[in-house]
């Protein structure tokens, strides 16, 4: 028995010492850890510094702008849209210029570098300059593309042409499209008068679109070869799409035209089915009272006092709904009475 107790006795005083000694360690590994993550930040701070203050170069595209064209002003030669500037600074001022778009466009006025003689000219120098108006001075551009703008302009006239879109239009099944609106449908065309009498219309630039099913709303650019300036630039289409079902009216009464007050035309029968594809949306709206069914009397006057005539039917409701408008039967047996 004393020796079970003995045994017990000194297993506690392992069990503490184990404790003991697990805690002491683990303080110094959080310690150790500590230290290290600290080290860890001091090397990344000194290396960012290092880094953001080593110079490199980096390419940016700025969109090049003429203002102030005069309208009957058109460039007969290519003007860029676009430049390609490459600079060389500290890698933190290439990352403000990146983040505040300060070399995002330039623009420039069209008086101040065009000529009586018909030339637009920037040089090379003179490019350099304008660019680095908006940079820092210890900014350094290294190559610009093109180097130089170089262009011809002519006076020109403006005529007016209707505008076509480009794309290729298709609807799912049971979908139908109506015509596309164009806003404005016809723009002013500038251009020498070479190029103006061979134009006829002018695209409006669309992608093909296949089994629509909802209405597209977009604005598009023009197609347009150089030398030629519209105003306005950009159109807006919509592109009306939308689901048809099919309706039947049922018996419409078919009405008498131009009947003469000395005459009484009999007609059988005197009401015709009709049915129609309409709108999904308008399915419920329509009524036999948006459709004209009838017979004309100036329609027989050659065909004697008995006879067979034509029904004519037309659609009279709010326009673009309804489509394919069906009657039966088409023709009606006439009797013609004096009153």
């Amino acid at each position: 028995m004393a020796s079970s107790r003995h045994n017990s006795d000194k297993d506690q005083r392992q069990s503490k010492f184990i404790r003991k000694a697990n805690i002491f360690f683990r303080r110094i590994r959080r310690g150790e850890l500590g230290t290290f993550l600290v080290f860890v930040a001091i090397a990344f701070f000194f290396w960012t510094v290092q880094t953001a203050r080593e110079e490199s170069a980096s390419e940016f595209i700025v969109k090049f702008f003429v203002e102030d064209q005069p309208q009957d002003m058109v460039f007969t030669t290519h003007v860029p849209k676009e430049l390609k500037v490459t600079i060389t600074d500290t890698n933190s001022r290439l990352s403000n210029y990146g983040l505040n778009n300060r070399l995002d466009s330039l623009s420039v006025n069209f008086e101040r570098y065009a000529d009586v003689l018909g030339n637009f000219r920037i040089s090379a120098a003179e490019l350099q300059s304008l660019l680095m108006a908006g940079l820092e001075s210890s900014t350094r551009v290294v190559s610009i593309t093109p180097s130089l703008i170089d262009a011809r302009f002519a006076q020109t006239e403006g005529r007016k042409f209707p505008v076509k879109l480009s794309g290729t239009y298709t609807v799912a099944d049971n979908y139908r499209m109506r015509p596309p609106v164009i806003r404005p449908d016809s723009i002013i065309i500038n251009a020498p008068a070479a190029v103006l009498d061979t134009m006829q219309w002018v695209y409006a630039v669309s992608k093909s679109r296949l089994n629509m099913t909802d209405t597209i709303e977009e604005t598009l650019s023009l197609e347009l070869p150089i030398g030629v300036k519209a105003t306005p630039a950009k159109v807006k289409v919509m592109i009306p799409v939308a689901q048809y079902v099919e309706k039947t009216i049922g018996q419409v009464e078919v009405q008498v035209l131009k009947e003469p007050s000395n005459r009484h035309l009999i007609i059988f029968p005197y009401s015709v089915g009709l049915t129609c594809l309409v709108d999904y949306e308008h399915y419920r709206d329509i009524t036999p009272e948006d459709f004209l069914v009838a017979v004309n009397y100036d329609s027989i006057q050659d065909q004697g006092r008995q006879g067979k005539v034509p029904i004519v039917v037309r659609y009279i409701g709010p326009p673009e709904i309804v489509t394919n408008v069906q009657i039966t039967p088409r023709m009606a047996e006439y009797v013609v009475e004096n009153r």
